[in-house]
């Protein structure tokens, strides 16, 4: 049988050298269960309402059914304080894997984004195509706009006139946009 060294016998007690106790990682998104999904978007979304400041980290918890526990083991380290007497807060920019729909020229397809910043650029992207469709965007403006920009290392795709055809075709409807996320509340 072979001897272990003092530092084998750190790392398998979960000991670092200094003594300290090392927080194994989370597991990745795509091994986790469909009700881990469901719970680890719900957290996502308290990071984001937390960092608006929506509410309290505890009425937050509460609006989007979750345990302190369930937060902090999917949002770890993007949520700081909370102990001894210290408020709970969100980091300025998380890293949070979310599933949003993203443009292309054949629909709106699923991707993985993680990045909060990415989030808001779609979804800001989504809120000027609506104006687009209503008529309060000229597609010159839009175009200007969202021409060339890039989320998740893909480019958004923003050709007014093959928006407009594909929203005659019946192919850009609002209902499917949200389909993904699960049943409405």
């Amino acid at each position: 049988m072979k001897k272990r060294t003092v530092r084998q016998t750190q790392q398998q007690n979960g000991r670092a050298r200094t003594g300290q106790i090392v927080k194994p990682r989370s597991r990745r998104y795509s091994s986790l269960t469909p009700r881990e999904r469901v719970a680890y978007q719900r957290t996502a979304n308290l990071v984001s309402d937390l960092r608006r400041g929506e509410g309290s980290y505890s009425e937050l918890l509460r609006k989007h059914h979750l345990h302190s526990r369930t937060a902090r083991r999917y949002a770890g380290r993007n949520l700081l304080g909370g102990g001894r007497g210290q408020r709970v807060r969100a980091i300025k920019s998380d890293r949070l894997v979310r599933e949003l729909l993203f443009p292309t020229s054949v629909g709106d397809v699923p991707i993985l984004a993680r990045s909060s910043r990415d989030a808001t650029k779609i979804s800001n992207f989504f809120q000027d195509r609506d104006r687009l469709l209503r008529g309060k965007m000229s597609a010159h403006e839009f175009e200007a706009k969202w021409r060339g920009v890039l989320v998740a290392g893909q480019e958004l795709f923003a050709d007014a006139a093959a928006i407009l055809d594909m929203a005659d075709a019946g192919e850009l409807k609002v209902e499917t946009l949200y389909a993904s996320t699960g049943g409405a509340r």
